[in-house]
């Protein structure tokens, strides 16, 4: 990490500090026992959420700055952790003079005695700010007082939001009591410490703060030298900070080998393809062929910028926050692809100059090679400053394929030079590529294999008339292009931010009506009631009460090095139903590891143990469909609205006998119970942590469980959410269902809803297991009775209590607990009573009886809603549909002017014609190809959730993404090839122009579900974009244009017939050109023949017009099989590792 000081002053003794500092921050936010770990993500299991969110804190505290903002710090971390990263912040700033501003969504009791001064806003308006000692007699004198088992947190929030009536003390009449937000700010604005704040503020850094004059001299001296000694407001200087970042930089690449193996046996494969089919070629193809060997290093540099965009949003977290310079991120994100560049060049490079038909000496494959290299470095640079330039993946992708398809088209191949309309001309001397192919044609025609005359009459048929010094030209040219890009994309970091701000607020309520305006209202919402429970219809809707059993449950992963590492120890519980039973433990205990594994979600490990339900053992294709899990990251389609999603769930989840309106009832009944009535119509996309927190909850409560698990339901909620959420979750527990929550630091109020508690201690074991009792009197009578264990101090709050006997928080030593229970009279008894509801009983149904069908509905209702779903998900990324219907006419536009009614009547021309075609179909095709995987990679964490809830089968899901396409595919196809065809003026026959409209759309689609494919079968979209990159430059290779199939051997012609490409190349220029019996002149070395246009393209391309419906055919199984091989990919592969 970066830390202040001056590095540049004493170097050593700062790395030191800094070495220091780090291993002290893991050891007070306790990760030294995961330092060495993945952070992970949505698909990749890696640290704890608890220790995701230590993580974040540490990597700012380890920063040494005088003023710390936390935001939401302890969401996901267990109250214990909280109250010693608090304490320790405490400790830092009493100690160090430092300050601290901390927002909390739930502090315990515990945690809210660590600050000397509250600060406390609703809805926009400050209702107190003042010391902490103080708040309580303040409210108190406004009529609010706190009741003893009430956490302070709680009784605060909900007296400031209009919900504190039952907290009134009869001081001041109820008609009096402030209700709203700016009654409250009215009130605290009169207040004394209200003015003794605003005199302090005013008076700044002053002698009053201090407790004599000399104090206050020392403090200021020291602040003046501080602020003389301060050369920058980086940590580091220029030097030591790049090098620092660019080792980062090399960590990130080094540690995702799919990418990096990806990379170097794409550039293998491709190489030795390249020099098999071009083995000792006609140097009348080598235009063409070195085109090739420098136009597929611009799709290699197109992968970057998924790259770019992944490391992106972590640059836009940590260069506000001034831990580097942009210019030394911008420099390093180029200098770490410098070595990748070089060895995927030379790899791919070398194997292709040697086996084709080029000139084999030493010099001239340098200078190939140098050529090569510096054309990736000044692309892929090209590609990395798109990404800083683009608002989003889709959009970046956009820019990256009118980049393509003008450097490409404009490169002296598809149109030679001598042909480009003057208007365009200047893209010929602009393109990256035009400039590396000249080079690469120049430096092999000069070499002495071939005459002067040769060398001439072969470079003017490709119509390059420059001397040699173009070679280096060249070189020169390409070597700035990486510098200015480069200095680009680090001035666009530099200057442009995308950054969303999520969260919306419902609308504010109406004001009240005169007649309202005195009295004090509780504002009608679930969480309004008193104590009373907040109930869901829903859970009249008829459901198979269900207990669950755990008998002596292990849990094994294997690490890297090959060794075992138990996580869980032969644990032994029992959950029935009507009850809510409370998993807990410290961070990182097992707790989400127990859940995965009782909820059958674990797809790695060993299990061994023994799950019951009603008396049977678990049987994981009746358990899917009476249980619900809500997981601790929330991951749900952000195009759909809060009630689709809920809609979505309850019409695939529910069974067939439910109604509409029952089905409808639920949804409603769902909103209201969490609070999301108000904001039902928004995106989930732009909703804030906490309300998609309640929108996970909202979907598998609309499911009907039996059996509800929830994954730390309250992370991210602020207290009175917390409240409500979970006594809702009481509600659907009251209902006979059986109900498991890991929670991390409940309140007081929150923690005595549930009726039990299963504990875990460090490393899996199990520390309690019981009920908690009113009061949690059981609970603390459990561990009173343990010899040693101190007694809970009074109006302490019993969750914050347990967690610290048994070790909870950081750094703690303590007995171990698991075996005091082993050897207790409540272990005895809990293991009877689950050996006894092990056994089938009457009191129970045997699901087993009950014939479910493993997914709840039937085939064409789960077609019909996920196509629904699609094509709303579709109609909301205007990003990347909308792009695709104002770019592909662009681009016809283009295409078509360059080549405006272009003749015909040459050989140039004709191959011109044929390039063009092949160029268009490369261009919508792969623009299709790479743009589809952030579509699709986006929604993959969401049917990996929705399919291991059995929402669900893999083939409707594969026939819902051909669906979406349908349409947006048929408009683009249509304007695009309808402006190119006409621009260019090729057969006006209207069968003909149909054909090739309908075999465009074919080969367009089957590109667009190709990219589909890869990206469910690949581990993640960067690895999707090296495999759609091969496969783009395969289906280029074997097209038939770059080396047509009558010049390929027999060994390996037969891969044409695999590629989508020479089935749509064949079939587009046989309609074009098969029946063309104008006669033209070719020349053949010194022999010029004449012959009618379609015996040319018949004998140098094979493409016959009378084959044209088997090409079409052909496409169509093509077609079909990719349809397949998604289906397939979707039922059995799965990246999900957890």
């Amino acid at each position: 990490m970066c830390v202040n000081g001056r590095p540049e002053d004493q170097p050593e003794e700062m790395r030191d500090i800094a070495k220091l500092r780090t291993e002290l921050f893991l050891q007070i936010l306790g990760l030294e026992g995961c330092a060495d770990t993945v952070v992970g993500d949505a698909l990749l299991r890696g640290v704890s959420g608890g220790e995701r969110k230590r993580v974040t804190v540490g990597e700012v505290l380890v920063g040494g700055q005088s003023l710390f903002l936390c935001d939401e710090i302890s969401t996901g971390l267990d109250s214990a952790a909280t109250f010693d990263i608090i304490k320790s912040l405490r400790t830092w700033c009493k100690t160090l003079g430092g300050s601290v501003v901390i927002a909390l969504l739930q502090p315990t009791p515990e945690v809210v005695e660590m600050f000397d001064d509250i600060l406390m806003i609703n809805e926009g308006y400050m209702v107190y700010h003042g010391p902490r000692t103080e708040i309580l007699n303040y409210f108190e004198g406004h009529g609010f007082t706190c009741p003893p088992r009430v956490d302070p947190a709680d009784f605060l929030i909900e007296v400031t939001s209009g919900r504190g009536h039952r907290y009134a003390n009869g001081s001041i009449p109820i008609k009096d009591l402030a209700v709203a937000s700016e009654d409250f700010n009215n009130l605290f604005c009169q207040s004394s410490i209200y003015k003794k704040t605003h005199e302090a503020i005013s008076k700044g850094f002053n002698e009053h703060q201090f407790e004599s004059p000399e104090d206050f001299k020392k403090a200021k001296s020291v602040a003046n030298l501080a602020r003389s000694k301060e050369k920058s407001e980086f940590g580091l200087a220029f030097v030591p900070s790049t090098l620092l970042l660019l080792n980062r930089q090399k960590l990130i690449w080094l540690r995702d080998p799919p990418l990096l193996w990806g990379k170097l046996i794409e550039a293998l494969i491709i190489g030795l393809v390249m020099g098999m089919i071009y083995f000792d070629v006609s140097s009348t193809y080598y235009l063409r062929m070195i085109f090739f060997s420098i136009a597929l290093f611009q799709r290699q540099a197109w992968q970057q910028i998924t790259i770019s965009f992944q490391l992106r949003r972590v640059f836009y977290k940590q260069r506000p926050r001034n831990f580097f310079r942009t210019t030394s991120y911008a420099i390093a994100e180029s200098v770490v692809q410098i070595p990748v560049n070089v060895v995927v060049s030379f790899v791919l490079g070398t194997f292709f100059y040697f086996m084709s038909g080029l000139t084999r000496t030493f010099e001239k494959y340098i200078v190939f090679y140098l050529v090569l290299l510096c054309f990736q470095h000044a692309i892929s640079a090209y590609m990395t400053m798109l990404s800083a330039l683009s608002p989003s993946i889709t959009v970046g992708q956009a820019l990256a394929s009118i980049s393509v398809s003008f450097f490409l088209l404009f490169s002296g191949n598809i149109i030679l030079a001598d042909l480009i309309p003057d208007y365009w001309i200047w893209m010929y001397w602009f393109s990256p590529i035009s400039w590396a192919l000249r080079a690469n044609m120049l430096s092999e025609f000069s070499s002495d294999r071939y005459t002067d005359a040769q060398s001439k009459t072969l470079l003017e048929s490709f119509s390059i008339k420059q001397g040699t010094d173009y070679i280096w030209f060249g070189v020169i040219v390409l070597v700035a292009y990486y510098f200015v890009f480069t200095t680009l994309n680090g001035l666009a970091l530099h200057f442009i931010r995308y950054e969303k701000y999520k969260g919306v607020t419902p609308k504010a309520m109406t004001d009240n009506t005169p007649e309202e305006e005195n009295v004090y209202v509780q504002v009608k919402t679930p969480g309004a009631a008193d104590q009373a429970s907040v109930g869901v219809k829903g859970g009249g809707l008829p459901f198979t009460p269900s207990n669950l059993c755990i008998k002596d449950l292990d849990y094994y992963v294997t690490l890297p090095s090959g060794e075992e590492r138990q996580l869980l120890q032969k644990i032994t519980a029992h959950f029935e139903p009507g009850r809510m039973v409370a998993l807990m433990g410290a961070t990182g205990a097992g707790k989400t590891t127990l859940m995965d594994v009782i909820a059958g979600r674990k797809t790695g490990g060993r299990i061994v143990g023994d799950i019951y339900v009603n008396g049977e053992l678990k049987d994981p294709a009746n358990f899917s469909r009476i249980t619900a899990y809500c997981e601790q990251m929330d991951i749900h389609s952000e195009a759909a609205t809060i009630y689709e999603a809920l809609v979505f769930s309850a019409n695939l989840r529910l069974p067939p006998n439910f109604t509409v309106d029952e089905r409808m009832n639920l949804v409603h009944e769902t909103l209201d119970l969490l609070e999301l009535t108000a904001i039902s119509s928004e995106m989930v996309g732009r909703l804030s942590v906490e309300q998609k927190k309640r929108v996970t909850i909202g979907v598998e409560v609309v499911s009907n469980p039996s059996i509800l698990f929830l994954d730390e339901p309250t992370s991210g909620l602020d207290a009175r959410s917390a409240l409500i959420v979970m006594r809702g979750v009481q509600s659907i527990a009251r209902t006979g269902r059986t109900v498991l929550c890991t929670i991390h630091q409940p309140s007081i109020s929150i923690f005595e809803l549930f009726d039990g508690l299963l504990l875990l201690q460090k490393g899996g074991y199990t520390a309690y297991f019981g009920d908690l009792g009113v009061d949690s009197v059981k609970m603390l009578e459990y561990f009173a009775s343990i010899p040693g264990t101190e007694e809970i101090r009074p109006q302490y709050n019993p969750a914050t209590y347990m967690l610290e006997v048994i070790g909870a928080g950081i750094g703690r030593d303590v007995k171990d607990y698991s075996v005091e229970y082993k050897n207790s009279e409540l272990y005895k008894s809990n293991r009877e009573r689950t050996l006894e509801l092990c056994e089938v009983s009457d009191e129970f149904v045997r699901h087993s009886t009950l014939n479910y069908r493993s997914i709840a509905t039937g085939f064409w209702n789960q077609l019909g809603q996920l196509s629904k779903k699609q094509q709303l998900t579709y109609w909301r990324n205007p990003q990347y549909n909308f792009m695709r219907m104002f770019l592909f006419p662009v681009f016809a536009v283009i295409f078509g002017t360059t080549f405006y009614q272009l003749s015909a009547d040459s050989v140039k021309r004709i191959n011109s014609h044929i390039g063009l075609i092949y160029n268009s179909m490369d261009f919508i095709g792969v623009v299709n190809l790479m743009t589809v995987l952030e579509v699709t990679c986006a929604e993959r964490a969401v049917f990996y959730r929705e399919r291991m809830s059995n929402y669900y089968g893999p083939l409707p899901y594969s026939l819902s993404l051909w669906f979406a396409e349908i349409p947006y595919l048929v408009v683009v196809i249509i304007l695009f090839v309808t402006i190119e065809y006409w621009l260019v003026g090729w057969s006006d026959n209207a069968g003909d122009f149909f054909f090739f409209l309908f075999v465009f759309y074919l080969y367009t689609s089957a590109c667009t579900y190709v990219g589909q494919w890869m990206s469910v079968l690949m581990p993640n979209e960067k690895v999707a974009n090296v495999a759609v990159g091969a496969l783009s430059c395969l289906f280029n290779l074997f097209s038939g244009y770059l080396l047509p199939r009558t010049a390929m051997k027999r060994g390996y012609k037969w891969f044409t017939y695999l590629m989508p490409s020479s089935y749509s190349l064949a079939a587009l220029v046989g309609v074009q050109f098969g029946d063309n019996e104008d006669i033209i002149a070719v020349t053949s070395g010194n022999t010029t023949t004449e012959m009618t246009v379609a015996h040319y393209i018949e004998i140098t391309y094979d493409f016959r017009p009378s084959r044209k419906y088997n090409f079409m055919v052909g496409l169509i199984v093509i077609w079909l099989v990719v349809q397949l091989a998604i289906y397939l990919t979707l039922k059995y592969v799965s990246h999900l590792k957890r």
